[in-house]
């Protein structure tokens, strides 16, 4: 039978339009699951470079139990002393592990007082320009909505969907959004025993070893590419021990992530611990540490707010907290080496923060809010710091012709100090203003430069502007 001319324009129309869906759809798919793909991804946008500081939050079931650290559910299992007798202590407490496991701590987990909008505004205030929530930690609870597992915050203990909210709160208030995911553990964490509760194949899911291994890589990659569909994440952070995931996992969650946030318009990151990546598609992070002098590929470092006996990351009772000094003076050293810092609250199974907590992230605000020119925005200068003659800590940063000199040490009025690391052969232009920030009016300083460096001095009139760093902004003539 001949066929009609408008049967084959139509069945033109659905060929051109199937071409056309196919193009489309791989346009989407820029990236695929292979380094030399991923490698098109820029590690490190500006924006990052200039956002310089964030904060997060350790918050699951461990914060129940309270004791050692986050690790909780895998000390209790341990044969031997463990973190602190936690085995010894649980059952004293609770009972033989037979009878109470881990997840009996699920329901006691009810976080009544958790408000995302509070959470945000404490962030926004506390000059974080990034912000966000640990979303799985090594114990297998997911604080999101999941459709892979039944152990999450939606469905069980606070039923909330913990990270969905705080990604609305933090968005809302113009910071980019973060998420650490920590499961990459959890299948080798916790060694069940036939006596103990966590033995029971109904809690499979949650403490990953009664899994079998192939299903277990699936989930973790299921989750993982859940939270980017989901939340569209500026950020996610990776734990170490990421060299255990299979490669091909890795590759495929990466593709996931990247050709989503070229859906969204976003420039996303990914970070990682150790030579785990390749440093041209994510940024390396530094648990509690940093390199010394400027790393040319910029970096993060993140740092918890617990200090003391335990120096946790989860919430504990007795928990201690670092000062804002501390914090300040490490943000300082981080940003002039070229890194950026993620600091890291501790909450309350109830979801609320120890005033502690509170008044020290209140407190890195008020130096941020007064401060920050020398900090967001800011790249490395030549030299990051120096120690003087006379024994302060300076450090420094550069914004296009400006460099700050921000020290840790208040070095006194109307006594000249003089700073080598700004010398001629480094600045390679003069300087045309010396400016010393305080909150309440600036001061002009004296200053005299020459080939061994620039000669400063503080002027009576000043006082002391922080009780945490100083700066002076030095202004250099157009090149």
């Amino acid at each position: 039978m001949e066929q009609s001319t408008d049967y084959i324009m139509k069945k033109h129309f659905l060929l051109l339009t199937l071409v056309m869906a196919v193009l489309v759809l791989r346009a989407q798919q820029h990236y695929e699951p292979a380094w030399k793909s991923l490698e098109k991804h820029e590690a490190v946008p500006e924006w990052m470079r200039d956002a310089k500081f964030g904060i997060y939050c350790h918050w699951g079931v461990y914060s129940v139990p309270a004791y050692g650290n986050e690790q909780y559910f895998h000390y209790m299992h341990d044969d031997g002393v463990g973190l602190m007798n936690a085995r010894k202590r649980h059952e004293a407490m609770y009972g033989p592990l037979e009878q109470f496991g881990y997840h009996d701590f699920i329901p006691m987990f009810k976080a009544e007082r958790f408000n995302a909008d509070e959470w945000a505004e404490l962030f926004q205030s506390s000059g974080a320009r990034f912000a966000g929530v640990v979303g799985e930690h090594h114990d297998g609870f997911s604080m999101w909505d999941s459709k892979f597992t039944p152990f999450n915050a939606k469905a069980m203990g606070p039923k909330r969907d913990v990270v969905g909210e705080m990604a609305d709160a933090v968005r809302r208030r113009g910071m980019k959004f973060f998420v650490s995911l920590h499961h990459e553990n959890n299948y080798y964490y916790v060694k069940v025993k036939p006596t103990w509760a966590a033995n029971n194949p109904k809690y499979a899911k949650m403490y990953g070893c009664l899994m079998p291994r192939e299903e277990w890589y699936q989930m973790w990659l299921d989750k993982a590419k859940e939270v980017v569909s989901n939340y569209s994440p500026d950020i996610i952070y990776f734990d170490a021990w990421m060299d255990s995931i299979p490669e091909q996992k890795k590759l495929q969650f990466l593709a996931h992530y990247f050709n989503h946030a070229e859906q969204t318009g976003q420039q996303v990151i990914f970070t990682y611990k150790y030579q785990e990546f390749p440093r041209s598609i994510g940024m390396l992070d530094h648990e509690m540490s940093n390199p010394e002098d400027i790393d040319p590929i910029p970096w993060l470092c993140d740092y918890t707010i617990c200090d003391g006996y335990h120096k946790p990351w989860g919430y504990v009772r007795g928990i201690h907290c670092r000062s804002h000094i501390d914090i300040i003076h490490k943000l300082i050293e981080v940003v002039s080496n070229n890194g950026q810092m993620l600091l890291n609250l501790a909450p309350m199974a109830d979801g609320t923060f120890p005033q502690e907590q509170r008044d020290v992230v209140e407190n890195v605000g008020v130096w941020l809010w007064s401060y920050g020119e020398s900090i967001y925005g800011t790249r490395p200068y030549v030299v990051s710091h120096e120690t003087t003659a006379t024994g302060e800590r300076v450090y420094y940063t550069r914004k296009g012709n400006t460099i700050y000199v921000i020290m840790l040490d208040w070095p006194g009025t109307e006594k000249p100090m003089l700073l080598t690391a700004l010398k001629d052969s480094n600045l390679a232009a003069r300087v045309t203003d010396a400016t010393l920030l305080s909150v309440k009016r600036n001061f002009k300083c004296r200053y005299e430069q020459g080939s061994d460096g620039l000669t400063l001095t503080i002027p009576d009139k000043s006082r002391l502007p922080s009780d945490a760093a100083h700066v002076v902004r030095l202004e250099l003539a157009e090149q």
